[in-house]
């Protein structure tokens, strides 16, 4: 077995102010790094919100733009840093990372690896695929739930089992801050709080729950908090008007608080119509002991035990979600317990040291191979 340490590129793009997206890849990134296994070098754009948190570990960071899916200029730097540094791993965190970076260890010995956050959008007839999670160069490609790695597995051509899965590591420190203040919305006194908190694209299901709102029996104190949604936003607006509650559904806007206003809800809930991967939101919001009520696409019932931790309905039914809600609103001791479990789930399963340890073990057994 080879026990020098591993020679690790990680190629990876972030312009987001919120620290809250990265905290699990940084946290990985440095977790590797001090496991005393890997020398770790990474590459990434220009005033990434990465580069402050790995410099301070001593982690060296190098920059690109990493602004276009094919750019000979990126590609040629890449495999120049793969020579230099005789590269062992080639980690690829995004798709401008996995077109670029796989590309360019075309011809080289560097083992590839590519990350995968949700399921679709990957076709056999698709050309653009084959610069992605089809490249032909790619050795493995790390999935963030069982669903994701299963849906990609019946589009990869010869060996299947590239596709593995290893679950995205949250640290119970990220978590400390207290509930969110919401002075400024017109909440009801006592009231029964839901939050979602998503970019509320279509897929996400905005609709469904709005509409799983207006099958709620009249007479409930509740308010719902919708963090990502524009107030001022035409169709946010129309989607509120059919919940029928209106003076009870709140549009928060971007707030790079998101993890305390779900710490501030009795339950989150994220109704995903399709294509999901493992929701950071519902992690964030178990870190805090609050239950999710979701849908069961992508790694959403990975994330929660039904029945145990929260609560799993079908997709796109918003029958099923109404009861869900009804359920946790009339028994509020199940409730927090259910949020206390989801705790004790997210500390055990989704730790940072499993997603490391599993990570390391992934790299070490493509070094094996040669």
């Amino acid at each position: 077995m080879n026990m020098e340490k591993i020679n690790l590129l990680a190629v990876t793009h972030h312009s987001r102010k919120n620290i809250n997206p990265i905290r699990p890849e940084a946290a990985q990134i440095i977790g590797l790094h001090k496991s005393g296994k890997v020398n770790v070098t990474v590459l990434c754009n220009p005033g990434s919100t990465l580069i402050p948190h790995l410099e301070k570990e001593g982690i060296t960071v190098l920059t690109d733009p990493l602004d276009k899916k094919v750019s000979i200029s990126t590609i040629s730097y890449i495999k120049k840093l793969i020579k230099e540094k005789k590269i062992d791993i080639l980690h690829l965190f995004n798709n401008i990372a996995c077109s670029n970076g796989a590309t360019a260890a075309i011809g080289t010995d560097t083992k590839v690896i590519a990350y995968r956050g949700q399921t679709g959008n990957v076709s056999r007839l698709d050309p653009s695929s084959y610069l992605v999670m089809l490249h032909p160069r790619l050795n493995k490609i790390i999935c963030v739930a069982q669903a994701i790695e299963k849906d990609l597995r019946q589009f990869l051509w010869g060996d299947k089992s590239r596709a593995t899965t290893v679950y995205k590591g949250h640290d119970q420190s990220w978590y400390q801050g207290p509930p969110a203040t919401l002075d400024e919305f017109p909440l009801h006194q006592g009231s029964f709080k839901l939050s979602m908190v998503a970019n509320l694209r279509p897929r996400k299901g905005l609709s469904v729950f709005m509409d799983a709102l207006a099958l709620l029996p009249d007479g409930l104190n509740i308010d719902v908090l919708l963090v990502g949604a524009d107030p001022d936003n035409i169709k946010i607006q129309e989607m509120i008007e059919r919940s029928t509650l209106k003076d009870r559904v709140h549009a928060l806007g971007y707030r790079e608080d998101a993890p305390e206003v779900a710490a501030a809800s009795d339950v989150i809930v994220l109704p995903t119509t399709k294509r999901e991967g493992l929701c950071r939101a519902v992690l964030e919001a178990n870190s805090y002991g609050i239950p999710a009520i979701v849908s069961d696409t992508g790694g959403n019932a990975e994330l929660v035990a039904d029945g145990n931790t929260g609560i799993v309905v079908p997709p796109s039914d918003a029958q099923a979600l109404a009861f869900a809600i009804l359920k946790l609103y009339n028994d509020r001791d199940l409730c927090k317990e259910f949020g206390r479990k989801a705790k004790e789930r997210a500390i055990n399963k989704f730790n940072v040291e499993q997603g490391v340890s599993n990570t390391l073990e992934i790299y070490q057994s493509l070094i094996n191979e040669n």
